[in-house]
């Protein structure tokens, strides 16, 4: 693959030193030209010139989709090769025409598990970091892959599991569908089987980071009991707009998103990044006045997110709402959640480097006169590619004062360094710190 690493290393010679996986495993991913690199929120800036990227997309996503872009840039990446289908009704890579005959959303996922497994095996000792990342099927696929690895030992001390969009979040699709009745039977009938939220512990000490959007309803599922019909509504537009969308507040930008809170497990060693953005309603409006060709300011943007609020108040992502199967607390555990330097010691992500402000939602009564007002009506958008028009260009300036004086430094806070000398745990061993 042609071009420098960050770290002066030439991609040829990284190539050598690398092992090699079959093309009808995982085949070379592109070198990404434009880009906003985000790896650096979870990867020390000392390991991000030489670090590999391992990409599983999501249900019919083709190779490295936009939402992967800031992840791999310019570093040497492999895309999984799976079905990534959900038959009967989504074709994918299958190869089958008709998606009646593609395999089902579990037989696509278990692919990719097996898969990422073979891949996990062979990077096992490799000398640098290899990040792991997957997109909604490919999240799942990847984060069972993880757990079956950390049973067999395999992955190495400085891999990286990175899990954008998981169903299997704390906050997750299958974790809400478990408290609606009848939901495991059709589950089942569709092909896909519900497993619930990911427990931490499996992964061991695995490095992991879930990364979940507020308002996608895949990682971060919205329902309240007594409004089923504005709940689904909701969830259908978030979809729609956040999950399946690329536009500039989607999980192919997080540079552009307000980062909320970080959080971690109780068990095991998964951090949970939780990013806000503007209502689903307001970016439904938003995605269909651009496709229209109408500029929406961002003061237009922040009156219908608060209207979007105040009509169906997006519920919040934090310890208390999350699936029981997953505990966690506020406060970084000590002697986790750190990969090591080149020196062997702890080391910090550069998080002030990606952590961003943008869009926070409105309080109730800030309301503002806008001069032009689009429909929300959500008739005429359909297809995975919704929000993915070009869009124009962001006054930084007015985003900023959308954000409340109070959380303005939210976005800049940082973990505070660990020592240079790894701390024993309750055993006295400091393996389980790596």
């Amino acid at each position: 693959m042609a071009g420098i690493v960050a770290a002066g290393v030439p991609a040829q010679a990284l190539a050598a030193t690398m092992p090699s996986i079959d093309s009808g495993v995982a085949v070379d991913g592109p070198t990404i030209g434009d880009h906003h690199d985000v790896l650096g929120t979870w990867v020390p800036s000392d390991l991000l010139g030489d670090a590999f990227v391992v990409v599983t997309p999501g249900t019919d996503d083709d190779g490295v989709f936009p939402r992967n872009n800031g992840l791999v840039g310019d570093r040497q990446s492999k895309i999984v090769q799976y079905p990534q289908s959900f038959g009967p009704f989504i074709g994918g890579r299958s190869g089958h025409l008709v998606p009646f005959f593609a395999p089902s959303y579990d037989e696509s996922r278990d692919i990719a598990v097996d898969r990422n497994l073979q891949i996990m095996e062979a990077f096992q000792n490799a000398d640098r970091v290899v990040v792991f990342t997957g997109f909604s099927q490919g999240a799942e696929a990847l984060g069972n892959a993880a757990e079956i690895a950390a049973d067999r030992g395999l992955p190495g001390e400085n891999t990286l599991v990175l899990l954008m969009s998981d169903p299997r979040s704390p906050w997750g699709i299958k974790s809400g569908l478990q408290d609606l009745p009848f939901s495991a039977p059709v589950m089942a009938f569709l092909g896909a089987e519900s497993n619930g939220a990911r427990d931490p512990g499996r992964t061991g000490d695995t490095k992991v980071v879930q990364v979940v959007v507020k308002g996608d309803p895949v990682a971060g599922w919205q329902w309240d009991p007594v409004r089923p019909v504005s709940s689904l509504l909701v969830n259908g537009a978030g979809f729609l707009v956040i999950h399946a969308g690329t536009g500039k507040y989607s999980y192919a930008h997080l540079e552009n998103l307000d980062h909320e809170a970080t959080y971690y497990s109780k068990n095991g060693n998964t951090t949970y990044e939780v990013y806000d953005t503007y209502h689903p309603f307001a970016l439904l409006q938003y995605t269909i006045a651009d496709a229209m060709g109408i500029e929406v300011s961002d003061a237009t943007m922040r009156e219908w997110d608060r209207q979007a609020e105040s009509f169906y108040p997006t519920q919040d992502l934090t310890p208390e709402t999350a699936d029981p199967n997953a505990p966690m607390v506020r406060d970084i555990p000590q002697g986790r959640h750190r990969l090591l330097d080149d020196s062997g010691q702890w080391a910090a992500p550069d998080a002030g480097n990606a952590r961003h402000r943008a869009p926070a939602h409105a309080a109730p009564d800030d309301s503002v006169e806008v001069s032009t007002v689009v429909s929300g009506d959500d008739s005429g958008e359909g297809e995975n590619d919704a929000g993915s028009s070009d869009v124009a260009p962001v006054d930084t300036a007015t985003v900023d004062e959308a954000v409340p004086e109070d959380s303005a430094d939210v976005a800049d806070q940082a973990p505070v360094d660990a020592p240079a000398d790894v701390p024993q745990d309750d055993e006295g061993s400091a393996s389980a710190d790596q």
